[in-house]
């Protein structure tokens, strides 16, 4: 279990507890360490951008954070790596899995807010 921040329109943001994400055969799962906030998150918090099928439930649409586990077809990606992701939703938890190919390696001297 973890803890993700809960969004309800028009109520105050709180801290819910939720299942930890595993990964499916193409994802990672990244332990977050930094998450963004734009404009769609705050369209999406007023109930104007609901998330696409199948996405968390959870905002946040891109975070930065470490390589925790990979799925098994996973190729480019290893535990440690240092990573930041767009995220169909989810960023505003502990941990978030997403596909492969929408992570990005951290720049050499970029912290994870900055990335």
């Amino acid at each position: 279990m973890m803890q993700a921040i809960a969004t309800t329109k028009d109520a105050p943001l709180d801290f819910e507890t939720i299942a930890r994400p595993q990964p499916g055969p193409e994802e990672v799962i990244i332990d977050i360490r930094a998450a963004g906030l734009n404009r769609a998150d705050l369209i999406q918090r007023k109930g104007f951008y609901p998330p696409p099928a199948g996405a968390p439930e959870t905002m946040g649409l891109e975070c930065a954070g470490v390589v925790a586990e990979v799925g098994e077809a996973v190729t480019r990606w290893k535990s440690g790596d240092r990573v930041c992701a767009l995220l169909a939703g989810g960023g505003y938890a502990e941990a978030v899995a997403v596909h492969q190919g929408s992570v990005l390696p951290i720049p050499q001297g970029l912290d994870f807010t900055e990335a």
